[in-house]
This record gives structure tokens, sequence and C-alpha cells, in this order.
């Protein structure tokens, strides 16, 4: 559907479109647009928040330029981004596995298996590795590895390759103690990496595949990979590129996981800070919120070069060769900065191999090879007849039982991996949730003498202890999550119905300035945000998580649904029109009632973010009795002297809610992607 064009002589008669677009444009205005203007302005600022205003000029941004520590956090931000991008295969094949099994029935019960581990909240995940995996002394992972004997591997590694004493026989790693190794263990946690989003948006693009393509595939004698890469691959192709995007652009503005491994400090010497980390830092314990305005500044502009850049690069066939040579020409500079400035070595040279013309390149090596364009008696590469008899025995042997039975035996091998790394895949994702509830029914002492057993007797008074302690922070949770979500879904659609149904002065000013918000990072504003809520007088107050997470939530969701209800029917609009309906009429009958899948989908997604987020009520709360549950979490685990049981359940109650929500919505949650593919 085409936005019907209202010229400025025709506005008097739909002036009150404006209306639908207003309450979420002012929202948006106040909560980010406000405070990103207040971050610029007060970049030039030396400004502590308070009493001290001066203007310095550029000399925030001068100092950032020769401040190893800031450039140095982007070197570690960029290295997680890259394991992050590995981190996305194991998705991938567990949806492309799912997909292929044959029964429907058992691609249901695998979807199901795979809800509940993956919806955990990432906060509850990284403190479950924290607390149980990461233990120097008592941790899974420090047992498994002297148990299997790879700690003597990684010992003789050590030696040979001179790590510098980081594993040593006899001694167990600290991994969130020693600086060496807090980076692999920020990037370790969370194995095997499935998240249930980027399963169910590849299955989503997967069911869209037709049967017939498949059994063309058959009839053309295709493998296991050719129908990977020439079918699935191309067709999922769009959802991968969006997460990549989506993945890249976080690992840059995120601070959520480092402050939960790590602290504040970024570990011993500050080795894993991230971008983000250090703004909060030279904002809430520096006291220097200027240059933490800038940073912000400086973090939002490298974050829209970067979207830039992957946008160019996920759409790289249509683009035209001017602009394909300043982008590989943008990739050599960067590449040099890392290498010669930031000595980021390994990802220079990722960077340089990655935008290198290996098309052009492989097309000269070919010509230069080929001697004669035409094909002759004496030229190399002439089919010979030996060839042609070799063809003809292969289309013989292709026909004989025995090389019938080789190929029903090598589909039952593929079928038995397929389930076998299904399960693999299952098995050690629930491994952090069987270690959580078994340990939440002991107390200290058999923890530590047999820590991944049941043992008797059961301590249920754990859960209860658990529930006395976090019972006020999930209310306020609940409280939270559900009206920001009601909040955001009846805002966004009335601005996307605005969006998309008419095109008034100013609507394409409007949707641009919203697409920018897109690239702009929330945290880059966090500074400003918290003054804005101070002078609001709504510090420390649930309305203020409300507010800010709903007008957060606005331009994803106003995008979303703005895409769904341009691609309603015009039929439908006309002959409301024909029958007199108005605007709010039309919204009412026509685009609410369609609208329920892609209403679940927008607002399970804003649901789990807003259940997950903690940075910002970290930051924004003070009062215990308003916390939200995951800063609750995040206090129990921080306690010096630590009771397991009641910690372990406290983690589980915080999971409940969001892994019911999830199980009842899987179905529209699923129903709605998938229309959005068919349409997409």
């Amino acid at each position: 559907m085409t936005p019907k064009p209202i010229r400025l002589a025709q506005l008097k008669y739909h002036w009150p479109i404006y209306l639908f677009a207003l309450p979420a444009l002012l929202l948006i205005a106040l909560f980010q647009y406000y405070p990103a203007a207040s971050g610029i302005f007060h970049s030039f600022y030396r400004w502590n928040g308070a009493d001290i205003n001066e203007f310095v000029g550029l000399d925030n941004y001068r100092a950032l330029l020769h401040d190893a520590d800031f450039w140095r956090s982007f070197r570690v931000a960029l290295v997680i981004g890259l394991w992050n991008v590995l981190k996305m295969i194991p998705a991938l094949l567990v949806a492309v596995c799912i997909h292929r099994c044959r029964s429907l029935k058992l691609q249901y019960i695998y979807r199901v298996l795979f809800v509940a581990p993956m919806v955990i909240p990432g906060l509850v995940v990284v403190l479950i590795w924290r607390s149980l995996f990461f233990e120097a002394l008592s941790g899974y992972l420090n047992r498994f590895l002297i148990s299997t004997g790879f700690l003597n591997v990684l010992v003789w590694a050590d030696t040979t390759f001179h790590w510098g004493g980081i594993f040593q026989a006899g001694d167990k790693p600290a991994w969130l103690g020693d600086g060496r190794l807090l980076l692999a263990a920020c990037i370790i946690w969370g194995f095997p990496w499935v998240g249930s989003f980027a399963v169910l948006t590849h299955l989503a693009k997967l069911q869209g595949i037709s049967r017939e393509l498949y059994e063309a595939c058959d009839l053309d004698g295709c493998n296991w990979w050719t129908r990977f890469t020439k079918l699935e691959w191309p067709m999922i192709m769009g959802s991968i590129n969006i997460l990549l995007v989506f993945l890249i652009i976080d690992t840059l503005k995120d601070a959520g996981m480092i402050l939960a491994l790590a602290g504040m400090e970024g570990g011993p010497g500050g080795v894993v800070t991230v971008p983000a980390l250090f703004m909060l830092r030279k904002a809430f314990i520096d006291q220097q919120m200027g240059a933490a305005c800038a940073v912000g500044i400086m973090l939002t502009l490298i974050v829209m070069i970067l979207q830039k850049l992957m946008n160019n690069f996920t759409d790289w066939d249509n683009i035209p060769p001017r602009r394909r040579f300043l982008a590989r020409l943008s990739g050599l500079l960067t590449a040099g900065l890392l290498y010669w400035y930031l000595e980021a070595t390994t990802i220079g040279v990722f960077i340089t191999v990655l935008v290198l013309p290996w098309g052009q390149l492989q097309t000269l090596l070919q010509r230069a090879l080929r001697s004669t364009p035409t094909v002759g008696p004496g030229d190399p590469w002439a089919i010979s007849d030996q060839q042609v008899q070799q063809q003809a025995a292969r289309e013989t042997r292709i026909l004989s039982p025995f090389y019938q039975f080789r190929c029903r035996v090598t589909e039952f091998l593929l079928r038995a991996g397929k389930h076998g790394f299904i399960w693999f895949v299952l098995a050690t994702a629930y491994l952090p949730l069987y270690l959580m509830l078994i340990v939440s029914l002991k107390n200290n002492i058999q923890y530590y003498n047999a820590p991944a057993v049941i043992t008797y007797p059961l301590h249920f008074e754990n859960w209860r202890t658990a529930w006395q302690a976090v019972i006020p922070a999930l209310a306020n949770s609940i409280f939270i999550t559900t009206a920001s979500t009601v909040l955001t879904l009846v805002l966004a659609l009335s601005a996307a119905y605005f969006f998309a149904r008419v095109k008034v002065p100013g609507s394409t000013l409007l949707w641009n300035a919203l697409l920018i918000l897109m690239m702009m990072p929330t945290i880059a504003n966090l500074v400003p945000l918290f003054r804005l809520l101070i002078s609001l007088n709504l510090i420390n107050t649930l309305t203020a998580l409300v507010a800010v997470g709903a007008a957060g939530g606005q331009v994803f969701a106003i995008f979303m649904l703005r895409n769904f209800v341009a691609d309603l029917p015009q039929d439908l609009f006309e002959a409301a029109e024909i029958d007199g309906a108005s605007h709010l009429r039309q919204m009412f009958t026509i685009v609410a009632p369609l609208s329920g899948p892609i209403l679940g989908v927008v607002g399970i997604m804003h649901a789990i973010g807003q259940w997950n987020d903690f940075v910002l009520p970290l930051i924004v709360m003070r009062d215990h009795a308003r916390l939200p549950v995951m800063v609750q979490l995040l206090r129990m685990a921080g306690e010096y002297i630590k009771l397991w049981g009641p910690l372990m359940a406290g983690y589980a109650l915080a999971s409940i809610p969001i892994i019911i929500l999830f199980v009842v919505s899987m179905r529209l949650f699923t129903r709605g992607l998938t229309e959005g593919a068919v349409k997409g």
C-alpha cells in the first residue's frame, strides 16, 4: 500500500491524522532526542553534572583521541564482536537440522524443547556462569578441565607457545580473577550460544521454502551440502544479514555482560573494558560527565559508520562500482588504523582479507592460466574420451544395488548425525538450567561435596528464602514490563498507521528522524538521560523505567508495524472510506484485528528486552524496595557470603515468568515471523 499523498491545501480536512503520531513522537522527543541534544551540547563542556559547567570546546574530544584506554576499549569490543559472529553458527545449524526433520510433530517438539534454555534471561545465564562455572576452586569449568585431562593440554600449550604461565600444573585457572583469562571468559560464557530469536527467525525463513524446490534438488542429485548452499543458504541470507548487523552494533554499545562478569572496573586493570563501560566509568566514577557525553557522541558516530558499512557489505551485489571501490578503500584504511594505531593485528588482517576483490583476482588468475580462449584437440581444458568413459561408468555405477545400499547407509548416518547434533546442543543448553535447579535444592556442604547430582535431603526451604528475597523485585519487574509493553504497542501502532496510510507535510522528515534513532545506541545518551530524570523528579521511580522503556521501544516497534500496515490490502481502506469510516474507525476495524501476529512478535521482543534490562535500573534506582528483579539478582550475586541454594532458587524464580510468556506465545511469535517473511 502506497501512502496517500495529502497536499497542503487539503491538510485542513486531514489534520487529525497527526494526533495518531503525536503521543509517540512526544515520548521519543523527550526521552530520546532531548538527551541526545543535551549530550552534544555538554560534550563541549567540563561538566560534572552539578556545579561545574565550563566551556572547553573540543578539549574533551582531543583528550579522547589521545587516550589509549579509550581506543583499547574498541579493540576489546571488536575482538568480542568477531567471536560473536562465529557464535552465530550453532543457531544456524540447529535451525537447519530442525527444519530438515521430516516429521512436523518432531519439529514442534524440538522447538518447544529449545524454548526454555534459550529464553532464560541473559543476565541469569551470565550469573550462572559466573557463580557455577568460573569459580576457581569449585567451578564446573575447572572440574571439567581436570577430569578430562584437558587442563594438561592447556599447560603444554602454555609452555610451548609461551603464553606467560596462564595455565600451570597443579593450579586451577582463575577465570574472572586473572586479567589474562578474563577476555576468554567473556567469550566462552553461554555455550553453546544458541539464541531463541536467531533460531526462530531462521526457521521462519526456512519454512517459506516450498516442497517443490526440495524435490527439484533431489531430481538434480543434490546432496545435503549442495541443498544447503544452493537452496537454504540463499533463502535465510536476509535474516543472517539482519542478525549480523544487530550483533556487531550491539557488541559495541552493550556493557551489561561485562558489568555482570567483571564489574564496573572491567576486571583487573580494566582489561575487558568496552566503549560503553568506559563511558559509564567516566560519568559515574570519575564524575567527568562532559567527557562521558563526548564518548557517547563518538560511539554514536562509529556505530552509524559501522552500520552503513555493514549494510553495504550485506547488499554488495546491488552497490554501484564506485561505491564498492570506496567501501573497499574504507575497509583498507580501517584495517591500517587497527594495525598501526590500535595494534589489533589479527583484526586488521581479517578486515584486509575480507575487503580484497577476490572475484576479480580469481578471474585474472583464470585468464592467466588459459593460453587460448577456444577448446581444441590440444587444449588441456577439453573433455577427453577417457573422461567421457569415466562419466558413463559413473552413471552405470549409480544404478548398481551396492551403490543404492551405500546411499541408504549414508542417509541413515546423516539423519543420525542430525538428531545427534540437536540432542548434543540441547544437552549443553540445558546444563546451566539443570545445575541451577539441582543446586537450588542443596545447602553449601552438599554443593561442595556433590555439585552435579541430586543429594538428600532436598532443601525446599531455599525456594521459600529466595521467594521472600525476590518477590518484591518480581512484582516490580512484572509491572514495569507489562506497562511498558502495552504503552509501546498502543502508541507504536497508532504512529505506524500515520506513516503507512498518508503522506502529509512533515511525515517524511519525521520518518527519517526515526530511522536515525535506530542507529543511535541508547546507552550513548545515558548520562544526559540520567540528568533529565533528576530534573523531572523521576529518579528512583518505576514511572521512569516505564517511560524510558516505552520510548526506547517505540522506534523498532514503529518500524516493524509500519511495514506490516503498509502491506495490508488497499481495497480494505478504500471500502472503509466509501462507508464514511474515519481514520480512528479504520484503525479499530481493520488495522488492529489484522495486526495480531505482528503485535505479538513486537510485544514479546519488547517484553523480553524490558525484563532483561538492568543497566538503566542499576543507575536510576536507589531504593531497594523498587528494584527490578535483574538488579536484585545482581545484588544477591555480589554478596560476599553466598548461600548457593537460595541464590540459584532466586535465579530460577526470575526466569520462570519469561519462560512461561514465551512458551504460551511461541506459536503466535512464529506465525508473526512467518507472515513477515512471506510478505517480505
